[in-house]
Protein backbone atom coordinates (compact mmCIF):
# COMPACT_ATOMS: atom_id res chain seq x y z
CA UNK A 1 0.00 0.00 0.00
CA UNK A 2 1.38 3.42 -0.95
CA UNK A 3 1.54 6.54 1.16
CA UNK A 4 -1.71 8.38 1.87
CA UNK A 5 -2.97 11.02 -0.52
CA UNK A 6 -4.73 14.16 0.55
CA UNK A 7 -7.05 14.64 -2.39
CA UNK A 8 -9.93 15.32 -0.04
CA UNK A 9 -8.09 18.29 1.45
CA UNK A 10 -8.01 19.88 -2.03
CA UNK A 11 -11.75 19.39 -2.46
CA UNK A 12 -12.54 21.11 0.82
CA UNK A 13 -10.03 23.95 1.21
CA UNK A 14 -12.75 26.57 1.83
CA UNK A 15 -16.13 25.50 3.17
CA UNK A 16 -19.27 27.61 3.49
CA UNK A 17 -21.68 26.56 6.24
CA UNK A 18 -25.07 28.29 6.10
CA UNK A 19 -26.68 28.30 9.55
CA UNK A 20 -30.06 29.25 10.91
CA UNK A 21 -29.81 27.91 14.45
CA UNK A 22 -31.61 24.66 13.59
CA UNK A 23 -30.38 21.33 14.86
CA UNK A 24 -29.42 20.16 11.35
CA UNK A 25 -27.45 23.34 10.61
CA UNK A 26 -25.52 22.84 13.85
CA UNK A 27 -24.75 19.23 12.83
CA UNK A 28 -23.50 20.56 9.48
CA UNK A 29 -21.25 22.93 11.43
CA UNK A 30 -19.91 19.98 13.45
CA UNK A 31 -18.98 18.21 10.21
CA UNK A 32 -17.27 21.34 8.88
CA UNK A 33 -15.25 21.62 12.11
CA UNK A 34 -14.18 17.99 11.70
CA UNK A 35 -13.12 18.67 8.08
CA UNK A 36 -11.15 21.67 9.29
CA UNK A 37 -9.36 19.65 11.96
CA UNK A 38 -8.62 16.73 9.60
CA UNK A 39 -7.86 18.53 6.34
CA UNK A 40 -7.08 22.12 7.29
CA UNK A 41 -10.26 23.47 5.67
CA UNK A 42 -11.09 27.14 6.23
CA UNK A 43 -14.66 27.48 7.47
CA UNK A 44 -16.94 30.43 6.83
CA UNK A 45 -20.25 30.38 8.68
CA UNK A 46 -22.98 32.28 6.85
CA UNK A 47 -26.26 33.52 8.26
CA UNK A 48 -28.66 34.91 5.67
CA UNK A 49 -31.27 36.50 7.85
CA UNK A 50 -34.78 37.62 7.37
CA UNK A 51 -35.07 38.15 11.14
CA UNK A 52 -31.76 39.85 11.75
CA UNK A 53 -32.48 40.57 15.39
CA UNK A 54 -31.36 36.93 15.88
CA UNK A 55 -27.88 37.66 14.52
CA UNK A 56 -26.07 37.75 17.87
CA UNK A 57 -27.94 34.71 19.22
CA UNK A 58 -26.92 32.74 16.12
CA UNK A 59 -23.30 33.90 16.48
CA UNK A 60 -23.27 32.69 20.12
CA UNK A 61 -24.73 29.33 19.10
CA UNK A 62 -21.98 28.97 16.48
CA UNK A 63 -19.23 29.98 18.91
CA UNK A 64 -20.51 27.48 21.49
CA UNK A 65 -20.63 24.69 18.90
CA UNK A 66 -17.12 25.41 17.61
CA UNK A 67 -15.81 25.80 21.16
CA UNK A 68 -12.47 27.35 20.07
CA UNK A 69 -11.53 24.17 18.15
CA UNK A 70 -10.90 26.10 14.92
CA UNK A 71 -10.73 29.62 13.62
CA UNK A 72 -13.67 30.67 11.45
CA UNK A 73 -15.31 33.61 9.75
CA UNK A 74 -18.87 34.60 10.59
CA UNK A 75 -20.69 36.53 7.88
CA UNK A 76 -24.27 37.69 7.75
CA UNK A 77 -26.43 39.30 5.15
CA UNK A 78 -29.91 40.77 5.25
CA UNK A 79 -32.06 39.04 2.65
CA UNK A 80 -33.54 41.70 0.35
CA UNK A 81 -37.28 41.54 -0.33
CA UNK A 82 -36.67 40.57 -3.96
CA UNK A 83 -34.42 37.65 -3.03
CA UNK A 84 -34.45 34.56 -0.83
CA UNK A 85 -32.13 32.81 1.59
CA UNK A 86 -31.18 30.23 -1.04
CA UNK A 87 -30.52 32.97 -3.63
CA UNK A 88 -28.16 34.72 -1.21
CA UNK A 89 -26.28 31.46 -0.55
CA UNK A 90 -26.02 30.72 -4.29
CA UNK A 91 -24.80 34.29 -4.87
CA UNK A 92 -21.93 33.78 -2.38
CA UNK A 93 -21.07 30.37 -3.85
CA UNK A 94 -21.06 31.80 -7.39
CA UNK A 95 -18.27 34.22 -6.46
CA UNK A 96 -15.92 31.24 -6.70
CA UNK A 97 -14.31 31.57 -3.27
CA UNK A 98 -15.62 28.27 -1.85
CA UNK A 99 -14.90 24.66 -2.79
CA UNK A 100 -17.91 23.21 -0.98
CA UNK A 101 -20.97 23.94 1.10
CA UNK A 102 -22.03 21.84 4.07
CA UNK A 103 -25.57 22.50 5.22
CA UNK A 104 -28.44 21.07 7.19
CA UNK A 105 -31.20 19.26 5.32
CA UNK A 106 -33.91 21.39 6.84
CA UNK A 107 -34.09 24.53 8.87
CA UNK A 108 -36.52 25.70 11.49
CA UNK A 109 -39.63 24.66 9.59
CA UNK A 110 -42.61 23.71 11.70
CA UNK A 111 -43.54 20.80 9.43
CA UNK A 112 -41.59 17.81 10.76
CA UNK A 113 -42.79 15.63 7.85
CA UNK A 114 -40.38 17.44 5.51
CA UNK A 115 -37.02 15.67 5.28
CA UNK A 116 -35.32 18.19 3.04
CA UNK A 117 -36.26 21.86 3.08
CA UNK A 118 -36.68 24.17 0.10
CA UNK A 119 -33.41 26.04 0.76
CA UNK A 120 -31.37 22.82 0.86
CA UNK A 121 -33.06 21.55 -2.31
CA UNK A 122 -32.38 24.82 -4.10
CA UNK A 123 -28.69 24.76 -3.11
CA UNK A 124 -28.29 21.11 -4.18
CA UNK A 125 -29.78 21.88 -7.59
CA UNK A 126 -28.08 25.25 -8.23
CA UNK A 127 -24.75 25.36 -6.37
CA UNK A 128 -21.63 25.45 -8.56
CA UNK A 129 -19.65 23.52 -5.90
CA UNK A 130 -19.86 20.26 -3.98
CA UNK A 131 -22.81 20.16 -1.58
CA UNK A 132 -23.01 18.00 1.52
CA UNK A 133 -26.46 17.88 3.11
CA UNK A 134 -26.53 16.76 6.74
CA UNK A 135 -29.65 15.16 8.24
Amino acid sequence: MGSPTYTVSMWFRRILVPVDGSESSMRALELAVDFSLRYGSRVTVFYACDRCEDKEAIRKLVENKIDNKIGFEFNTTDVPRDSSISNEIIKILSEGVFDAVIMGARGNTTNSDINTGSNALSIVVNAPVTVIVVR
